[in-house]
């Protein structure tokens, strides 16, 4: 009787267990009263998570953009985008290797290695973050080094990127100049070494000839840097046959020995029977270069009665002849006079001249 009684309550129990069961609450759809479903109204039921990617921020995910490209500013796994994370953010970073070391090529600001980013990368032999070609690193990210075409400020004087020597720049990044031992092709003829003006290379590095105004030892005489004879030194570069008297003579050279000076009333009385000695002269400079061969009026000269030559000038050069200077006075061209040679010299006269007879006379001078 007891047992009957037993199988019958868990009968009973099990039916309800199973109605109770095949009545339970969708778990997705909600409970009894109304529709239910995602966003629907009714129902008191819960539901589970949504996954990362359905555009819905949930707790633990830094962001969720509701896709699952990598490279925009939410990657697919929720997390927020940011240097290192190995995916490139388009239009923020230009590489990303998921690393921080700075030179593989990537740098730590996710930013492509380039020269003059200050980060030595391979290839480069330095990088100091500029495009200075006239430090030690080039705009290249090469070390300076003499032939690389760019001077170095302080360190070279010029750099032609080349290693000729006969250019204006020599091997070393030396500018070229005359006296370097190294002839420059277009500016020098030559170049000895040296400065020396006397060899047959001379200081300006031009090749020693008859003419330059440089005495060359051992094969000029002379040289006074023109090819006129007659004038001490020959075409040849050989010392004229001068006469004596033209290797060595004084000078007249004072403007109011010229004819053209006059006073007009002999307030300047100079006497050539004291302002001078007998000997041979030349007349130079202001001067003149000869004397007249007219008679100058009174007090022309600087003097009272002026002297002018009465004769001819020799011919040729290493003639001398005689001849008469006159002195002109009161309407006597010829009031006085002395006896005197001129020597022809080449490329000019030089004068025998005695003292003056009396005061105040002199020798005139004219151009």
């Amino acid at each position: 009787m007891n047992a009957s009684r037993h199988a019958g309550i868990f009968l009973a129990l099990t039916l309800f267990a199973a109605c109770s069961f095949v009545n339970a609450p969708d778990p997705v759809k909600g409970g009894e009263g109304g529709e239910g479903g995602e966003g629907g109204t009714g129902g008191t039921g819960g539901g589970v998570p949504s996954p990362c990617g359905n555009g819905v921020y949930q707790t633990g995910e830094e962001c969720d953009d509701g896709n699952d490209v990598e490279t925009d500013n939410c990657l697919s796994t929720c997390k927020q985008a940011k240097c290192g994370d190995g995916f490139v953010w388009e239009g923020v970073e230009g590489c990303d290797d998921g690393n921080m070391v700075s030179d593989d090529g990537c740098t730590n600001a996710c930013k492509l290695s380039t020269c003059g980013d200050g980060t030595i990368q391979e290839g480069e032999d330095c990088d100091d973050g500029n495009t200075d070609d006239t430090d030690n690193c080039t705009s290249a990210c090469k070390v300076a080094t003499c032939g690389d075409g760019f001077v170095h400020a302080g360190i070279e004087a010029c750099d032609d990127g080349n290693a000729d020597d006969t250019d204006a720049c020599r091997q070393g990044c030396i500018a070229a100049a005359c006296g370097d031992g190294i002839v420059q092709v277009g500016v020098e003829e030559c170049d000895d070494q040296n400065m020396s003006n006397t060899d047959g290379c001379v200081g300006t590095c031009k090749n020693a000839i008859c003419g330059d105004g440089y005495v060359r030892a051992g094969v000029e005489e002379c040289d006074d840097g023109n090819l006129v004879g007659g004038d001490g030194c020959g075409p040849g570069c050989t010392l004229d046959n001068l006469l004596p008297q033209c290797m060595s003579y004084g000078t007249l050279s004072e403007a109011d020995r010229n004819v053209n000076f006059n006073d007009g009333d002999g307030g300047v009385e100079i006497c050539d029977n004291q302002a001078i000695g007998e000997g041979w002269y030349r007349f130079m400079g202001a001067a003149g270069t000869q004397m007249p061969t007219s008679p100058p009026a009174d007090y022309s000269c600087g003097t009272d009665a002026p002297g002018w030559l009465q004769g001819a000038y020799p011919a040729k050069q290493g003639d001398v002849v005689n001849a008469t200077v006159c002195f002109n006075w009161s309407g006597n061209n010829c009031y006085w006079s002395s006896a005197v040679q001129i020597a022809h010299c080449g490329g000019f006269y030089v004068f025998y001249l005695p003292l003056t007879p009396v005061c105040h006379l002199r020798y005139c001078g004219s151009n």
